[in-house]
């Protein structure tokens, strides 16, 4: 019976977090680097700029600037711009080169990226990305590759 009660207990609970809205998904992960890493840049591949705000810790500032019309705060429609006038790029991790811890909140990781269709970016161009422990949560302090 208590054998039951457990497989029981189990179950509830494989199938209550398959009911976790996607922002509670999201928050839950935020502990392991690698994972913020890559649903940051899926989302990227994905223009799913929801996520991509939720998962970004960096400085807003040059989006600003850069986009004079659109409001301050309107971070998801300063993300598509970046991405679709601006000069960022579309793009999806080909491979984590290395990562380097720098404390239990801060991590670097080096990184290489492919287009959509799977060509190579800037030809294995390998680029740093921060991630950094901000309010409990992990996120992604730089901005998406970016090629004037």
């Amino acid at each position: 019976m208590k054998g039951m009660w457990i497989l029981l207990c189990y179950i509830l609970t494989t199938l209550l977090a398959g009911c976790l809205p996607a922002d509670e998904k999201v928050k839950e992960n935020h502990q392991d680097t690698d994972v913020v890493l890559n649903q940051y840049f899926d989302a990227l591949s994905k223009q799913d700029y929801d996520t991509m705000v939720k998962l970004y810790g960096g400085d807003y500032e040059s989006l600003i600037g850069n986009n004079p019309s659109v409001a301050k705060d309107d971070y998801k429609k300063l993300f598509e711009n970046y991405c679709t006038i601006n000069g960022g790029n579309i793009v999806k991790i080909d491979t984590i080169i290395e990562k380097t811890k720098i404390s239990d909140e801060e991590y670097i990781y080096k990184l290489s990226f492919k287009y959509l269709d799977d060509t190579s970016f800037e030809n294995g161009k390998q680029i740093e990305y921060t991630v950094k422990k901000i309010d409990d949560s992990f996120k992604v302090m730089g901005l998406p590759p970016y090629i004037p």
